[in-house]
């Protein structure tokens, strides 16, 4: 008899009942990948509360540590956060004060919503920070449902773009854009700690008859140019209605969400994050408008690196990377984990790295070598202060 072919064997000898049931796992298995890809994918929802913004300020005095050297006066402006409604009444009476360069005394940070009861304690800390440094300026605090309204009073043709970012992170650097398109004033990032105030002359206030008195927009420079662009938008100034921001949104407009942007967790940094702000910013034609957009000295006005700074540092929490579905914006999620996870100045790991080859022996490149012979006499310091640093 002739024999049969090994894939009738294969076939005769798999039960219909199984076959059957492989067939539905994997109509099954197919099913629930479009379910995740759709959810992973997918816009926010866009329905958003539409209520007045109450008049109701948030008591940050008790956010300050009891051992901070520089107490919140009481009643100060810098002792509260305090509502858009009030900035908006303060503004349109004409009094919000302002400095030399023509930047309001304003600080302006956001958070989800007013009730602020699950703040984190060091984001107390570094919020309260600011009450401590500029008592005399206005301190506001933007909601989601504020932010909105913000879109749909001043930029309604742009609702439909901020409405399609996926990421609330993605808002949230849209919105600083805005706001300070529209008020002007200081946008922090929650993770931004003031250390030791930002209106000196090397910050928002330079003497105007210097070549930095024709700022108008300040904003802090990369510490990692490669991967962010030449600004960080973590930390940004700006006198109202200055063209800059102008030229951001058209650049936002032609960078709004794609499939590809919605799906991989880079995509952020360059549509609304700190590449968004370099490249409009070296897209400008050479005049008045890019000679007043200034950078501002990372190693005073940032100190991610080093962990350090005389004026503000951003401590980098983290919290931007706020992925949906880790399987597929891996990097972004893997960037997160690793952040959350080695808390600490980038400068410790880089640090840690060159004496781990110093040690066995290995000759460090010259950039390294020239990195180690400036600054390697923190790693102790750090060392004390963090621990053993395996993750790098």
């Amino acid at each position: 008899a002739e024999l049969n072919s090994p894939n009738e064997i294969s076939k005769s000898a798999v039960p219909k009942s199984m076959t059957a049931r492989s067939t539905i796992l994997a109509f099954a298995g197919c099913a629930v990948a479009l379910v995740l890809l759709k959810w992973a994918t997918s816009s926010p929802p866009k329905t958003y509360c539409h209520v007045d913004d109450p008049d109701n300020d948030i008591d940050i005095t008790a956010w300050q540590p009891p051992d901070d050297p520089r107490p919140i006066p009481p009643g100060s402006w810098g002792s509260v956060l305090t509502t858009p409604a009030k900035l908006e009444k303060l503004r349109d009476a004409g009094k919000l004060p302002v400095l030399e360069s023509g930047v309001p005394k304003v600080i302006h940070q956001t958070w989800p919503s007013r009730d602020t009861s699950g703040v984190a304690a060091h984001y107390r800390k570094w919020s309260a920070s600011w009450g401590a440094c500029h008592p005399d300026w206005l301190h506001v605090l933007w909601d989601d449902c504020d932010i909105r309204r913000l879109f749909a009073k001043h930029l309604p043709d742009f609702l439909p773009v901020y409405d399609a970012y996926p990421n609330p992170v993605q808002r949230a650097d849209i919105f600083r854009c805005l706001v300070l398109k529209e008020y002007g004033g200081l946008y922090a990032d929650m993770d931004y700690e003031c250390t030791g105030g930002v209106d000196g002359p090397t910050g928002l206030n330079p003497p105007q008859d210097s070549p930095q008195g024709a700022c108008k927009v300040f904003i802090v420079n990369s510490p990692d140019p490669e991967h962010d662009g030449v600004l960080q938008n973590a930390f940004m100034a700006s006198v109202p209605e200055h063209p800059y921001w102008t030229a951001v949104f058209d650049l936002a407009v032609e960078r709004r969400s794609t499939l590809s942007g919605r799906i991989w967790g880079e995509i952020p940094i360059q549509n609304t994050g700190p590449g968004l702000v370099s490249d409009a910013y070296t897209m400008l034609p050479e005049g008045e408008v890019k000679t007043a957009v200034c950078g501002l000295n990372n190693t005073e006005f940032s100190g991610q690196a080093l962990g350090q700074a005389p004026n503000a540092i951003h401590r980098n929490a983290g919290s931007w990377c706020a992925c949906r579905f880790p399987a597929i914006n891996w990097a972004c999620w893997k960037k997160c984990k690793e952040k959350k996870k080695t808390y600490v100045p980038s400068m410790y790991r880089d640090l840690t790295r060159y004496k781990r080859s110093i040690d066995k022996g290995e000759k460090l490149s010259d950039k390294d070598q020239a990195t180690w012979d400036q600054y390697g006499h923190l790693f102790q310091s750090y060392y004390d202060k963090y621990g053993e640093f395996e993750d790098i």
